[in-house]
């Protein structure tokens, strides 16, 4: 579980400190003050091996196309764009503390070609050999320091690869998922983890919590078209499945939490705006399992909000799960922005007082 964060030089963050986290994190704030940037630096961390991170990372912005250059790639998360400086995420994970460093890599010499023609194995004395990449420096938490370089790779110049000095299989980091709030969650990952689910005779732990929505779902099963599977719900009086996708956003974004929740212990599940496809009035319901279980599977959840509602949701709902409990508002004061914390007790004093806490 992720309890404190420091956070430098990463889009609109110059230094960004966030104490005790818990586990269940609610983030608020204007709107541009940073609250899915915080989402993912986060995720950032935890996708450090990838090397189309960030433009997955810009997918989920609702960014179609990127090119595929090192520039385009990676400038965008710094700080004004300024490849020039250094971005740090810094974090304690059950109680260790450990960070990773992005820098602009203008002089780097990738592996050569693994095949070379004849005539090409002679070259100009004259020929620049440094390509662009981003060097990623880990440090674990026992210190030992893991570097790890993402470039575009000599034989397709448009797509990007992975070289390390030492084995990215060193990296180990709690699982997580991330959740965007403009992307729907793909039903092919929903019916990979509910399958799992389902080789344990588990199904009705997602079928109890989506009967919150929905009380007349029945069951669930996954259903293969072709070569496409997908989780079907079973609806009281109609007589065939329906895709659960077809049922709602609402239901889509539950059944992905909790498979995300129940797949294993210790997962961390960040996601982008927690209202979004919810009505008002089941969101205590909907905080009040989440809260159990994520206590169960002892797991956490970072998620953003615009809403006030969501937030009185989650003091009403949670109300067993006082101590697990932090709201977290992002503020910004000129080109600075900081984060002020709240805790249950605080955020219950806030909303009989009708303060403005959003």
């Amino acid at each position: 579980m992720i309890t404190d964060v420091l956070i430098r030089n990463f889009k609109c963050f110059k230094s960004l400190t966030v104490p005790e986290l818990g586990r269940i994190t609610l983030i608020s704030g204007r709107n541009n003050v940073g609250k899915t940037a915080l989402l993912e630096a986060l995720f950032l961390f935890w996708d450090m091996r990838n090397p189309a991170v960030t433009i997955h990372q810009y997918g989920r912005r609702g960014i179609e196309r990127v090119t595929l250059t090192t520039e385009a790639m990676w400038g965008p998360i710094f700080r004004n764009y300024d490849m020039d400086g250094e971005i740090l995420i810094s974090l304690t994970i059950n109680g260790n503390p450990e960070q990773v460093t992005f820098r602009f890599n203008r002089e780097f010499a990738p592996l050569p070609p693994t095949t070379v023609q004849a005539e090409e194995q002679q070259i100009s004395t004259e020929e620049e050999l440094t390509a662009l990449a981003m060097d990623i420096e880990y440090i674990t938490k026992s210190g030992e320091k893991i570097t790890l370089h993402h470039f575009p790779d000599p034989n397709n110049k448009n797509r990007p690869t992975i070289q390390t000095k030492t084995s990215p299989a060193k990296i180990s980091l709690p699982p997580a998922g991330f959740f965007a709030s403009k992307k729907h969650i793909q039903a092919k990952g929903i019916a990979e983890q509910f399958s799992k689910l389902a080789q344990q005779d588990r199904e009705n732990e997602a079928v109890d919590f989506l009967k919150i929505i929905e009380p007349r779902l029945e069951g669930l099963k996954i259903i293969k078209e072709g070569a496409i599977s997908t989780v079907h719900g079973k609806l009281k009086g109609i007589p065939r499945t329906i895709p659960i996708n077809f049922m709602g956003e609402g239901m889509e974004k539950l059944l992905a939490l909790m498979v995300g929740i129940a797949h294993s212990t210790n997962h961390i599940i960040f996601l982008d705006e927690m209202e979004n496809g919810l009505h008002y009035s089941i969101m205590p319901k909907i905080w009040e399992a989440l809260g159990k279980a994520l206590r169960k599977y002892d797991c956490q959840l970072i998620t953003t909000t615009h809403s006030y509602e969501c937030l009185q949701a989650a003091y009403e709902g949670l109300s067993e799960m006082q101590e697990d409990f932090r709201y977290i508002r992002l503020n910004r004061k000129g080109e600075d922005v900081s984060a002020k914390l709240s805790n249950y007790e605080m955020i219950g004093t806030a909303i009989k007082t009708e303060l403005e806490v959003r």
